[in-house]
């Protein structure tokens, strides 16, 4: 199918559309930012590092999400001045699961996380699945979302390292708070962006680290509405797509396709379509290299609970189940060697297939691992073993998303494939040197995407 983009290159030089539409910044910065993968699993710790580059007061929404059906363990409000950098560790907890620390005095509410507590993840919100324990909180991804530019006096002289009084923002949020009386409407103004992050996986034990940069979401909240969401701490909204723009542009080969969603899931989700996505795998023998992929879908439990909607819709085909704690998502496979030799797979068959023919994607964060390498020491909760044809060790893979029904529909165009965000991370183990030097290595690499998108005209 011919790609069709409605936009020529000159609309992005001037900056996309003059109307406000929600789109992946190529810059790094952003409203929204999605984190794709945390794990405590294997030893490691994951670092969440989160920086305000601009010179305004801003409330944020911290959302912790676990990796099966993007459940919320945790959320905080997060309050940052003027180029405030925040920081946390998100590491394993006594009781089995996750929880999340930081040393970083910005003012949260709870209060509990900006007072160094070490503060356990939950698992009220899946009592109902078949898995449903604690355990389930140790891998999964984040969604940081700016509520809005806090502009109040009293607000901002509590929020300013200068003068920080984080009792007084915990205050205003207590039954009788004036951010509680005033629906959190006090003292604020529009969301403005200029938020960026990026997440460290941390394996002390085996002396690595791969760094990764959060994706980052502009334009996202709806121009006809107030301009900011300032929700109460707890509090389940906004969520990535509640208040996002109909509105959508998205970069591709040089241009934008521009138009307007039926809803603003669609309107997020397009903006991270990809038909396929590729990137390297390393298995090289000699020095013990492996290479895991991180495969996160952030939209799609607004497609398939139940508890949402009364069937799946596209572009995902299988609903949540509850009995199996799955939603399955098949995909086609080929690689290559670094000399062009090359195999494949292919689903081969309509969806849904009977369980355990065909290779699927069945979490919201999936861990794709490449000939058991087990770099991330990912659960069976979320990895996927795929192994390559003998003579196959050093190369490049393309994951396909194409299959029948996955696509969304806009007034103005039909992408196909699935909204994905994530990255490989390659690891080399060389043990420790004569000298003593422990000699291990691990870096992080963001998936390329290729997009297929046809126009409505």
């Amino acid at each position: 199918m011919k790609k069709i983009l409605p936009v020529a290159v000159l609309a992005a030089l001037a900056g996309v559309n003059a109307a406000q539409a929600v789109h992946v910044n190529p810059d790094g910065t952003g409203q929204v930012l999605v984190f794709p993968f945390y794990s405590v699993e294997g030893g490691q710790d994951t670092y969440v590092n989160l920086v305000n580059t601009t010179n305004q007061f801003k409330a944020v929404k911290v959302r912790i999400l676990e990796s099966m059906n993007s459940q919320e363990v945790l959320d905080f409000n997060l309050y940052l001045s003027p180029q405030d950098h925040w920081s946390a560790v998100i590491t394993t907890d006594a009781g089995g699961g996750a929880a999340i620390q930081s040393a970083d005095v910005s003012c949260t509410v709870p209060a509990a996380v900006s007072e160094g507590a070490k503060i356990p993840f939950r698992k009220f919100s899946y009592p109902n699945d078949s898995v449903n324990g604690i355990e389930r909180t140790r891998e999964g991804y984040l969604e940081v979302i700016e509520m809005g530019t806090v502009v109040g006096e009293d607000y901002t002289d509590a929020i300013d390292h200068k003068s920080l009084d984080c009792a007084f923002i915990a205050d205003a949020w207590a039954s009788d708070g004036s951010w509680t009386e005033s629906n959190g409407n006090d003292g604020m103004s529009n969301v403005t962006g200029g938020l960026y992050g990026y997440g460290v996986l941390i394996n002390v034990l085996e002396g690595t680290d791969a760094t990764y940069d959060a994706v980052a979401i502009d334009d996202w909240i709806d121009s006809q509405g107030a301009g900011y969401f300032h929700s109460s701490p707890g509090d389940t909204l906004p969520s990535i797509v509640s208040e996002a723009d109909l509105g959508y542009d998205v970069f591709d080969e040089g241009g934008v396709a521009s138009g307007d969603a039926f809803d603003s899931r669609d309107a997020v989700s397009v903006t991270m379509m990809q038909a396929s996505i590729s990137n390297d795998y390393v298995l090289e023998p000699s020095i013990l290299a492996g290479t895991d992929w991180v495969i996160t879908f952030p939209t799609k439990r607004f497609y398939v609970n139940n508890s949402v909607l009364d069937g799946v819709d596209a572009p995902f085909t299988n609903l949540w189940n509850e009995k199996t704690s799955k939603a399955c998502e098949e995909f086609g496979n080929t690689y290559w060697d670094r000399e062009e030799a090359t195999e494949s797979s292919d689903p081969g068959d309509f969806s849904p297939q009977p369980e355990g023919e065909t290779q699927a994607l069945c979490a919201e964060v999936n861990v794709l691992s490449f000939n058991g390498s087990d770099v991330l020491s990912a659960s069976s909760r979320t990895e996927l073993n795929v192994d390559l044809d003998p003579g196959f060790i050093n190369g490049w893979d393309r994951i396909s998303f194409l299959a029948e029904d996955r696509e969304i529909v806009t007034v103005n165009h039909t992408f196909f494939g699935l909204p994905v965000v994530g990255f490989a991370v390659q690891k080399y183990v060389n043990g420790t040197l004569p000298n003593g030097v422990l000699s291990n290595y691990a870096g992080a690499d963001l998936h390329k995407g290729d997009r297929l998108i046809s126009s409505a005209d």
